[in-house]
């Protein structure tokens, strides 16, 4: 335990919460809709959970299990297996659910900001989770480190929490900051998801939200099969290429509208250029005597 090690997993808690707020707060002050897709994107992730952690707790896993997938696998066919079967879990809730909410919830809603705002709403609150929990085990690592702490456990615990927080401070100092990193390759994922179920529901094109449901999939599995044998930082600057490559495409597709914020000019009136037709009567009466 050192200084530099806290500063590092503090500095690494605030930034998975500070970006995705900062960003929000952004796009919030751009265009229309306010902070309601934002909230709406909040309310999107925590509803695509109830489904989704319930399903994976109670019947995939136990399911693997019983068709003889060793959960624990560490490389071969079970962890292909489980890496594929978890990230297609994730992929079909919460892009269901992305695309559910943009049919009915937010179906009358055509900024186009709307599907940017709804993904930092979905993909920012997991982060801020994620950073409140870094700090609340930051905090519970130091109480545990304090002096005669452990003299009120269990002898067969004490040797169990020794483990766990020297594992805890075995992380290199260059690897610290690796949770903020990963936030933000699943924040742009999240964005660039946004953006194709947006387009499948606003064009009823069915590809869009195939493409979110497979990329989802992907960088899931990716995750769970590589970090069993990859160095870290490199998994992550992969990680970080993909979804950098992946809210690249969606920005090239995102769709276009009106600019928001800015009034349309009135039509041009409509000017007659033909001249009247005047008959030789009109013009004996209009002659000035």
């Amino acid at each position: 335990m050192s200084g530099l090690g806290i500063f590092l997993r503090i500095l690494n808690g605030l930034l998975m919460i500070g970006i995705p707020c900062l960003a929000g707060f952004y796009l919030v002050r751009r265009g229309e809709g306010g902070f309601r897709p934002v909230g709406i994107g909040v309310a999107g992730f925590i509803l695509s959970q109830v489904g989704h952690i319930p399903f994976n707790s109670f019947l995939l896993l136990p399911g693997l299990e019983r068709v003889g997938i060793n959960l624990a696998a560490q490389a071969g066919g079970d962890l292909i297996v489980l890496g594929i079967s978890v990230g297609l879990s994730a992929g079909l809730f919460e892009e269901l659910t992305r695309y559910l909410v943009f049919r009915f919830w937010l179906r009358g809603d055509l900024a186009t900001s709307t599907p940017w705002k709804y993904g930092i709403g979905h993909g920012g609150v997991e982060a801020v989770l994620t950073g409140l929990l870094a700090l609340y085990a930051l905090i519970q690592v130091l109480a545990l480190s304090g002096e005669g702490v452990l003299a009120g456990f269990p002898g067969d615990q004490v040797e169990l929490i020794r483990s766990q927080v020297d594992a805890y401070w075995a992380v290199p100092w260059q690897q610290s900051l690796l949770g903020a990193w990963e936030r933000i390759s699943a924040l742009l994922f999240h964005l660039g998801a946004s953006v194709f179920v947006y387009k499948s529901a606003r064009e009823k094109k069915f590809l869009w939200l195939l493409v979110a449901i497979l990329g989802h999939t992907v960088l899931n599995a990716f995750a769970v099969i590589a970090a069993a044998k990859m160095d870290f930082l490199l998994l992550e600057g992969l990680l970080f290429a993909f979804a950098a490559a992946w809210i690249a495409w969606a920005w090239f597709v995102h769709p276009q509208g009106e600019e928001e914020g800015v009034l349309s000019p009135p039509p041009p009136p409509d000017i007659k250029l033909s001249a009247p037709f005047v008959t030789s009567e009109d013009l004996e009466e209009s002659r000035y005597d």
